[in-house]
């Protein structure tokens, strides 16, 4: 008798269940695109490569326990790679700041290389559950021979609000909006 409740423990143990996973995605939190193009020269705009750190590159939602951990959600996961997630966000944005036609994203669509080309290098786009969500991102604007024409550093921060995974994708969407302006004003720069 107890080999046989020995042999059905593995069995009663697999019977659980496991907590739901969660997906979330960035969205444009702009305002959306205006009836009437927006002020400035209107140029075909590339959006990419976008260069993101490593420890970005997983499914599940990257948080920060400190200065030097940090925490992989199991059940709390990006409904797609982050980084093409941050440049959809990115683009949708940008769509309403700036006069481009078309904007498109890296890769470009076979036939064309765009006039003006953003080139992004991502070195931190995480939070801590509660508190606060960071950017730290450097951009370079090229033209359609590959000069570059600028290149810029910034660092945002937003705070996250409430301590779980839906605040803390709406603070980086957020920051995917602060960064967009900045981009778009140093395109009206040009």
């Amino acid at each position: 008798w107890l080999a046989g409740a020995a042999c059905c423990l593995p069995l009663l143990a697999g019977c659980g269940k496991s907590a739901p996973t969660h997906f979330y995605s960035l969205s444009a939190v702009g305002t959306p695109a205006p009836a009437e193009a927006p002020a400035g020269p209107c140029l075909s705009l590339g959006v990419g490569p976008i260069d993101f750190p490593a420890y970005l590159d997983r499914s599940q939602i990257v948080t920060r326990i400190g200065d030097n951990q940090m925490h992989m959600a199991d059940f709390d996961q990006w409904i797609e790679p982050l980084r093409d997630n941050f440049q959809r966000s990115l683009l949708e944005n940008l769509g309403s700041l700036v006069c481009a036609k078309p904007l498109v994203g890296y890769p470009w669509p076979a036939g064309g290389h765009p006039e003006r080309q953003i080139v992004i290098q991502v070195a931190r786009f995480d939070g801590a559950l509660g508190q606060e969500s960071a950017l730290r991102a450097s951009w370079s604007i090229l033209d359609a021979d590959g000069k570059q024409l600028l290149w810029r550093t910034a660092e945002y921060r937003e705070p996250a609000g409430a301590p779980d995974y839906a605040a803390l994708a709406a603070a980086q969407s957020r920051l995917v909006e602060k960064f967009a302006k900045d981009v778009a004003e140093s395109l009206r720069g040009l």
